[in-house]
């Protein structure tokens, strides 16, 4: 794949224009030639295994893993169709691309215990999976002065969103998948959340909600 991508002209000269892309796909073989590791073995060693992160896989291990796992729906036109049945999903496939962007089936506990490890700056429990400079990058704004990115309402760090210093969420890195996952973490107020959903076709604005609840309960220990 980056083979072929190589062969495709760039849409602007590098450091003069962001673009969301494909290129943490290409970031998961840079991560290979790096460690020496295959992908999938670098971030099961470094990450999910010292994070507790048991759910999250390649590839449905067996009935066990489809009995949990939640189908995807489309309510386009009012109506409401599967779209990735469970019995048929594709994630029960052999692998043949492990891209560092997409791919991972999880649950709601591993991707939080993911977010918090960022969130305390590269540790989880008592084992340190990165140093705190790293975490602390990772959730940080890299773009270059002047680079905006297209829909100008955060900028990025290294895989997600990072809010902007005059907006409603300064220096909250997270980011939302294409059926409705999303997950955030925000340095300020200490505190991390995701909410799974999967569906295409139809507004389930929850996340408002959700950040409502946050923040009283917040308000309230306080």
């Amino acid at each position: 794949m980056a083979r072929a991508l190589a062969d495709i002209p760039l849409m602007y000269e590098p450091g003069t224009e962001y673009l969301y892309s494909i290129s943490l796909d290409v970031l998961g073989l840079v991560i290979q030639r790096a460690s020496g590791m295959s992908f999938p073995d670098f971030v099961q060693r470094r990450l999910f295994n010292p994070i507790g992160m048991d759910d999250t896989v390649w590839r449905l291990r067996g009935a066990g893993d489809r009995r949990r796992f939640a189908a995807l729906y489309n309510y386009a036109d009012g109506g409401r169709q599967v779209v990735d049945p469970v019995a048929e999903t594709a994630y029960a496939e052999p692998v043949t691309l492990f891209a560092g962007g997409a791919g991972l089936v999880s649950s709601t506990r591993d991707y939080l215990a993911f977010l918090t490890t960022i969130l305390d700056d590269g540790r989880a429990g008592r084992v340190r999976v990165m140093t705190p400079e790293t975490a602390r990058l990772i959730r940080s704004d890299i773009l270059p002065e002047g680079v905006n990115p297209e829909n100008g309402a955060f900028r990025f760090g290294f895989g997600g969103g990072v809010g902007l210093p005059d907006g409603d969420t300064p220096g909250e890195f997270g980011w939302g998948g294409a059926a409705g996952t999303q997950g955030w973490l925000d340095p300020v107020r200490r505190t991390a959340g995701t909410i799974m959903l999967q569906q295409f076709g139809q507004s389930a604005p929850v996340a408002g909600d959700v950040r409502a609840a946050i923040a009283a309960d917040i308000a309230a220990s306080s």
